[in-house]
């Protein structure tokens, strides 16, 4: 990782209706040690986070191989199996699937600019993989120089914004953003929007009750495009 971004980051931590009823009630009987997926296979939050990790270090590496953690003799064609969702930007440079190493069907994937976690499509979308797909795991992954973060900052400090549905974009980065100093890097509020809609998406009563019964973690992380590399807060 860039030194800049690195340090930015220490900087900051230190300074569906019916889908939704439906998946309440499959959220209730989910196992106690996390996600199960077909044949009784079980994902624990910890086994997930590991997973992540070790891809990345292949993919920072140019160490490749696309490994496969859904169950054997799974068939994607009639179902899926993924571990962990990725709450992560619409950046064309930004493939969760490249960036850890897996082959398709093991994410489950939300992209939006920005990653934003505070809008109900992609709450809903994710409490649906929480509900109905068991992941362990929910991690929102900004990156290094969002568009998105960088045209919000620009709006805090002008008063201007870009025009269009942009707009809407901006101001739902804006409350993240807003509380940190006037002279704010662009890692600095990279990493404050993260963890804003990281927070945000905590408030879900689906994806809190899988917090609190231990089957579900929740984190957040950037990506540096130049480094390849993936830190998690």
């Amino acid at each position: 990782m860039s030194n800049e971004f690195e340090v930015s980051r220490r900087g900051f931590l230190v300074g569906m209706a019916g889908v939704a009823g439906t998946a309440l009630a499959v959220g209730a009987a989910a196992p106690a040690l996390g996600a199960q997926a077909k044949g009784g296979v079980q994902y624990t939050p910890g086994q997930a986070l590991k997973w992540l990790k070790q891809g990345n270090r292949r993919w920072v590496n140019g160490n490749i191989k696309q490994k496969d953690h859904t169950p054997p003799n799974s068939d994607i064609s009639k179902g899926q199996w993924p571990f962990a969702s990725i709450l992560s930007c619409a950046d064309s440079r930004v493939n969760v699937e490249r960036v850890f190493d897996v082959q398709q069907a093991n994410l489950f994937n939300v992209r939006n600019a920005g990653n934003i976690g505070s809008d109900g499509i992609s709450i809903g979308s994710l409490e649906y993989s929480v509900a109905v797909l068991k992941v362990a795991l929910l991690v929102v992954l900004g990156h290094s120089n969002c568009g998105a973060v960088s045209a919000s900052q620009n709006t805090l400090r002008t008063g201007e914004y870009p025009g269009g549905d942009i707009d809407d974009v901006v101001n739902a980065i804006l409350p993240a953003i807003e509380g940190l100093p006037k002279d704010q890097t662009l890692p600095e509020g990279t990493w404050a929007n993260a963890q804003y809609s990281a927070r945000a998406l905590k408030k879900s009563t689906i994806i809190r009750d899988a917090i609190d019964s231990g089957t579900l973690r929740v984190k957040y992380a950037t990506y540096d495009i130049k480094s390849r590399r993936v830190t998690f807060a």
